[in-house]
Parts: C-alpha cells; sequence; structure tokens
C-alpha cells in the first residue's frame, strides 16, 4: 500500500521509536541493530559493483488519505561479494574500517561498533546497499544496508552493541507527501510497519527495494546508532534480521 509522507530524520524517528517502547519492547536481542550507516562509497575503496486499490477510510476530519499506486520498480539490487574469512578491522584517520583483503567495507566511529559490524558479517557473503546512488545532500542518511547468503561459517560472538525494531512484515507500507501519517509536509519516501516508522529512503524505487528486504524479516537493526559525530549516518551499519 503505497501513501505519501512527510520528512523528518532517520535518526530523530528511529530514536523515538526506540525511546518510546524501549530495546526490550522492540523486541531488541542483549546484543548490538541490519542497517548501514554510512555506507562504504568508490571513495571508500569499495566498486560499484493496477491492482485494485483499497478503499481508504476517512480520517479523523472527515477527509480521506490519498492512496499512490507504485509508478516505478523497484531499486535494482546492489551488492558487493567478499569473503567472510578474511575481514579484518584497521584505523582510517579517527575512525575504525571494516575490510576485506584490501577492500573496504564499511567505516564506523569506534573500534567496538567495527567489531560488532564484524561480527555480523561473517555471517554473510554479500553486503547489499539501498540508495548507494542517491544524490541528496545529506546522502548517508538515505543508504540502507542488508546481507545476502549466509557464509556457513560457525556462530561467532554475538554483536555487544545492537539495537533493533522489530516490527510486522505483514503491516509494511510506503508514504510520501499529504498522506503520511505523522508529517504530511514530508516529501521523503517513508517505510512503516503499521504506526511504526523504519526508514526514510531518497526515492520510490528505493522504498520499493526496502518494502522487499524488510518483508522477509521482523527486525531492523543498526549499529553505531548512538555515534555523535557530525554526519552520524555515514557511521551507522543497518541490517535485517529474522
Amino acid at each position: 500500500m503505497i501513501e505519501r509522507t512527510s520528512r523528518t530524520s532517520y535518526l530523530g524517528v528511529v530514536g523515538v521509536a526506540l525511546v518510546a517502547c524501549g530495546l526490550s519492547a522492540c523486541g531488541a536481542p542483549a546484543v548490538p541493530l541490519t542497517q548501514p550507516s554510512p555506507t562504504a562509497t568508490p571513495s571508500d575503496g569499495v566498486e560499484q559493483t493496477l491492482e485494485e486499490l483499497p478503499v481508504p477510510e476517512p480520517s479523523e476530519d472527515g477527509t480521506l488519505a490519498t492512496f499512490v499506486p507504485p509508478l516505478a520498480e523497484p531499486a535494482s539490487e546492489d551488492c558487493v561479494s567478499y569473503d567472510p574469512s578474511n575481514l579484518t578491522v584497521t584505523t582510517s584517520g579517527d575512525a575504525w574500517l571494516l575490510r576485506e583483503g584490501s577492500h573496504a567495507m564499511k567505516l564506523f566511529d569506534t573500534q567496538a561498533d567495527a567489531e560488532d559490524g564484524r561480527r555480523v558479517a561473517r555471517n554473510w557473503t554479500k553486503l547489499c546497499f539501498i540508495g548507494r546512488d542517491n544524490d541528496e545532500p545529506d546522502r548517508y542518511r538515505y543508504i540502507v544496508h542488508y546481507f545476502k547468503d549466509p557464509s556457513g561459517l560457525p556462530l561467532g560472538p554475538a554483536p555487544i552493541t545492537m539495537e533493533c525494531i522489530t516490527y510486522n512484515p505483514g503491516d509494511l507500507a510506503i508514504y510520501s507527501g499529504p498522506a503520511h501519517p505523522a508529517d504530511p509536509e514530508n516529501e521523503d519516501w517513508a517505510l512503516h510497519s503499521g504506526a511504526t516508522p523504519l526508514l526514510f529512503l531518497a526515492s520510490e524505487p528505493d522504498a520499493l527495494r526496502a518494502e522487499i528486504v524488510a518483508s522477509g524479516n521482523t527486525r531492523l537493526c543498526v549499529i553505531g546508532h548512538g555515534n555523535d559525530r557530525p554526519d552520524p549516518n555515514r557511521y551507522r551499519l543497518f541490517w535485517w534480521r529474522q
């Protein structure tokens, strides 16, 4: 179900959601949250490798929400393959970098976050991006990560600092503009599960791709959520889990 939404920062929305329900209430395990924060970019060293619509229910003021059918196809998958047995963590200026051999994968605020990212990444063989080609001024805010293709390696230690939002994949909806339930002036594309905001995306194709990934999982997690960098989204890794 596609509707129209409003613009607020991802950090603010997810932060409010996490605080409002508490991590335990949101289904967060006692370990670290799969979305990437700032994702690896070429400069980081990674190669860029009608159905009938439902009748809207009237709102409390008697007006009807405007349902907008999808006008685009989901964004193509954008994935980078890596060897999970060859992951390392190194310094990168005043930050920490998750690497696979000579290839940079993801930048983190602290060594602890980078090690948590390594613990998650070793379970998979592909790191995928949604919105990596967006040209928004704050582009990292609209980049989402997920992992694919299990590695089969023995399970290692769980991430230490992970935050997750638990959601119902059967209640997923995309909003943009006036029909957004929280901010009618927001023109971002927003992925919700019921009343729970999950992500903001830069385009409808990106939102549709995020909806596909979200539909196969029940938790959206992030590592590095609480970093206080000037561009905090660059240092967050998102990922999905069951």
